[in-house]
């Protein structure tokens, strides 16, 4: 694949992944008991801190990220047929972000800082973005130990 082939699909699913968040967001149907299993399985990957959920994603937009944690909380309750309180509801959201947190904390420190100092030498980036593109590299993941 050529590089402009290569720029013009990684903007082409970028723009997918963007109207994918929208539509998402502007979705107020209440979850039913067919998105419980999704939701669950997002939920044991944020409980074991898993690296492969797109962690970037709701660091970079975190209202997609309380609507998201919002939903695995309703669902959590839904599967267990309870009716939390709203001090319970909270709390177990509050538990989400934690692990959300965590996971960032991991994917932060599985960066291959060498890798990153080489990379941020060739780019030769202004101060004033320089310490945004080192968050959104260790966020993403893309430069990852092994």
């Amino acid at each position: 694949m050529k590089e402009n082939d290569y720029l013009e699909q990684a903007e082409k699913d970028r723009l997918e992944l963007e109207q994918h968040r929208l539509n998402y967001m502007a979705d107020d149907t209440p979850i039913e008991p067919s998105d419980i299993p999704k939701l669950m399985e997002i939920a044991k990957k944020l409980q074991a801190e898993d690296t492969s959920l797109n962690i970037y994603e709701l660091y970079k937009h975190p209202e997609a990220r309380a609507k998201l944690f919002s939903q695995i909380t309703e669902a959590c309750y839904m599967a267990l047929n309870a009716t939390p309180t709203q001090a319970q509801r909270l709390a177990f959201f509050d538990y989400l972000e934690q692990q959300y947190e965590n996971t960032l904390k991991k994917m932060v420190a599985s960066t291959d800082k060498q890798a990153l100092g080489e990379l941020l030498d060739l780019l030769e980036l202004p101060a004033e973005i320089e310490s945004q593109f080192i968050r959104d590299m260790a966020i993403s993941g893309l430069l990852a130990k092994g």
